[in-house]
């Protein structure tokens, strides 16, 4: 059996990643784009994890689990963390753990596991009631984290342990069931029969704001947020704060940012393209019960001006502009930075960046 080790023996190195868009392409398509990076250099992939997509007009609603395995299958080395994967409804822990561990048996090493509060447009319309507290959707996520880690761990001690025939007492309280009894999840004597093959898969926890900061710190390898590197720094100093609190080595936890860019020679093309994430700028929109695509886009074309899209999404015509914006979250205190493009020629982009902007960052020490 291959066992996948996470490194805890060396620094971490700063990470340029790729971003797979679920609502924006067709599964066909952003396989394709995934093989062109990791062909052009890319050896990491971010990709979201929704059932509505933000936008109505072309929109796709791409069930991304599914999609990772198919994507593993035709890469060779690539790795793949959710941006993010929300286990407050749709999602029950238990199932999280059970997909993720599976997805690491057949890929170890190349599976990671993003998580966050989620939006109301993935909830509400499975019938779901979305709570109106931040905290309460806070709490969900970080127990969800404690109930995923409880079940890979005591499933790899059930496997170290497991003569499947030996049910005497002493075994039977190493065989990987567990229990876990929180304010918002029940699980009851649950096992993984498929435990993870790697020794950690590391799970990040989305921020944007001081409180799940803290949590980041607290129960997480490390954050993702969609923060520009100005907007940051109380983010990165309260999540370091936690980790170290928590007596974690801030040498191994990842600052994860997502880096929107739009690329073409021509403006007004690139311009267009970015469109498709102006509901994203909606104010407050993240705790909004709106949950349909179609309003979405319909609030956002009244509400969002065309100032507020080119400030959210860098549209260049050159792909070299994008150096001294990525050079800024490094500078900041990122250790990773996933370039999600919504570029009119996505083959085009991974191109032109990876001959023009990965070669500088492949030799630049932050």
């Amino acid at each position: 059996m291959n066992i996948a080790i996470y490194n805890t023996n060396s620094r971490r190195a700063k990470t340029i990643g790729y971003w797979a868009a679920q609502e924006q392409y067709s599964m066909e398509n952003l396989l394709i784009f995934v093989a062109e990076a990791e062909r052009c250099g890319f050896n990491t992939t971010m990709t979201s994890d929704h059932f509505h997509p933000w936008w109505h007009v072309g929109g796709y609603g791409n069930f991304t689990w599914i999609w990772i395995a198919a994507a593993a299958e035709r890469t060779k080395k690539m790795k793949f963390v959710t941006g993010v994967t929300a286990p407050v409804y749709r999602y029950h822990p238990a199932i999280i753990a059970q997909a993720f561990a599976s997805l690491d048996v057949l890929y170890p090493g190349r599976i990671g596991l993003g998580l966050g509060t989620g939006e109301a447009m993935n909830e509400l319309p499975l019938g779901y009631e979305w709570p109106k507290s931040s905290k309460v959707r806070l709490t969900k996520t970080t127990e969800a984290i404690q109930v995923i880690r409880k079940l890979w761990n005591e499933g790899m001690k059930g496997k170290q342990y497991g003569d499947c025939n030996d049910i005497s007492s002493n075994n039977m309280k190493k065989d990987g069931f567990t229990d876990f009894n929180g304010q918002y999840f029940l699980i009851r004597q649950a096992k993984l029969y498929t435990p993870p093959t790697s020794l950690h898969i590391p799970i990040y926890l989305a921020a944007a704001g001081p409180q799940s900061a803290k949590a980041a710190g607290e129960f997480s390898d490390g954050m993702i947020t969609f923060l520009k590197p100005d907007e940051s720094s109380k983010v990165i100093d309260t999540f370091n704060d936690t980790a170290k609190k928590e007596n974690k080595n801030l040498d191994f936890l990842e600052k994860i940012a997502e880096y929107k860019i739009s690329f073409s020679e021509d403006y007004e093309k690139a311009f267009e393209s970015a469109g498709f994430w102006r509901a994203t700028l909606i104010k407050d929109v993240f705790g909004s019960i709106i949950s349909d695509p179609r309003k979405l886009q319909e609030k956002a074309n009244k509400e969002v001006s065309n100032e507020q899209l080119i400030e959210s999404i860098q549209i260049v015509t050159s792909i070299e502009d994008s150096i001294k914006s990525i050079e800024e979250y490094f500078r900041v205190g990122y250790t990773a930075v996933y370039v999600h493009s919504t570029s009119p020629n996505e083959i085009k982009f991974v191109h032109e960046f990876s001959k023009k902007v990965l070669p500088y960052f492949n030799t630049k020490d932050f």
